[in-house]
């Protein structure tokens, strides 16, 4: 049995979720999306986070996922606009978001061997890029705008999930605050 979750768009289309909440794919979504994406969705979808997620998310969330390769890093969750975030007290209201993946961002090089309880495959990258970017949506649908990441609660659960998808010690910052710590420390050390 079949049933519809938070709508997903993969490929154009809607994935489909059995009672378990795992994703199941048409042959257009298998045809043009990465297997590292699907796989990393069913990882992620298997996890308790994951699953509560997506219930919670149900009725209201409609998230476009985009698989860019040229994309900066694994993913991101653009933030919404105003008015997205003003119909989020309203329950009635479907929200859409997107979600941009790169599934081609994470290679071992050659020789190299991962640590432990590190990602060491597209797919493990890519449940992780599906567990950061649909936490960021969840925070986007409660009308949580950016930046989150330094909130207690966005770090919670996502050393909860990071720990569930196996990889505990993984972290997930905001770019924008490393850069203006480092830009900092740079004018603060150089000549005066």
């Amino acid at each position: 049995m079949r049933l519809a979750a938070v709508l997903l768009l993969l490929a154009g289309e809607p994935v489909q979720f059995d009672a378990a909440l795992q994703p199941h794919f048409t042959v257009n979504q298998i045809a043009n999306s990465e297997a590292a994406t699907r796989v990393g969705l069913a990882r992620w979808a298997s996890t308790p986070h994951g699953r509560q997620m997506i219930d919670e998310l149900r009725s209201e969330v409609h998230v476009n996922v985009i698989e860019d390769l040229s994309e900066a890093g694994i993913g991101s969750a653009p933030q919404p606009g105003i008015a997205t975030f003003l119909a989020t007290s309203d329950r009635s209201k479907t929200k859409t978001f997107d979600v941009v993946l790169n599934p081609a961002y994470f290679r071992v090089p050659r020789g190299m061997t991962p640590l432990p309880h590190q990602p060491s495959t597209p797919a493990d990258m890519m449940a992780l890029a599906w567990a950061g970017e649909m936490l960021h949506v969840s925070f986007y649908a409660q009308g949580v705008s950016l930046p989150h990441h330094n909130r207690a609660d966005f770090q919670s659960q996502w050393r909860e999930v990071a720990a569930e998808l196996g990889m505990p010690m993984l972290t997930h910052d905001d770019d924008d605050d490393r850069f203006r710590v480092t830009r900092r420390i740079l004018v603060m050390g150089g000549p005066r």
